[in-house]
């Protein structure tokens, strides 16, 4: 178990198997992307981007990185359905890092005891992150813990 949601920023400085650019280019790619060139792995960032959705697309580029890197461009239906799966393990991944789920767990538990219903908004402002990030975490957490409920 984590007490601190991971830290896109170190992980990069900790490396040198990997370079960081922001660039404009990476708008087109939703707002970041990841390629390789042999053994060094290039993560490009879209430096428009708001502090959390900078921070969410850079550990999203980093599990690609962290996982082996990109698959040729094949086109064919097979290979679309297994980067759809793998996109979808790392967002889910990207949630746990950014909302750890003991943190989570304990920010629930506060707000309960203080009345407070907890949604994605509420996730979202409490780990800086965006609000699709805290949505995916929330969904995780709750699917795993029946008697929390969503608002």
């Amino acid at each position: 178990m984590t007490d601190q949601p991971f830290d896109p920023w170190r992980a990069i400085a900790e490396r040198d198997d990997v370079i960081l650019s922001f660039h404009p280019v990476a708008r087109l790619m939703g707002g970041g992307f990841y390629t390789r060139a042999g053994e060094l792995g290039i993560i490009v960032v879209d430096p428009d981007l708001p502090g959390e959705d900078r921070r969410a697309v850079l550990t999203h580029e980093l599990i690609h990185h962290e996982r082996g890197g990109e698959l040729p461009g094949d086109a064919s239906a097979r290979t679309a359905a297994f980067i759809a799966g793998d996109e979808r393990s790392v967002d889910r991944e990207v949630a746990s890092r950014l909302v750890p789920p003991p943190l989570l767990d304990q920010f629930v538990r506060a707000a309960s005891r203080a009345a407070i219903p907890v949604g994605p908004i509420e996730v979202a402002d409490h780990f800086e992150v965006p609000i699709g990030v805290a949505a995916r975490a929330l969904d995780e957490f709750l699917r795993r813990r029946p008697q929390h409920r969503r608002r």
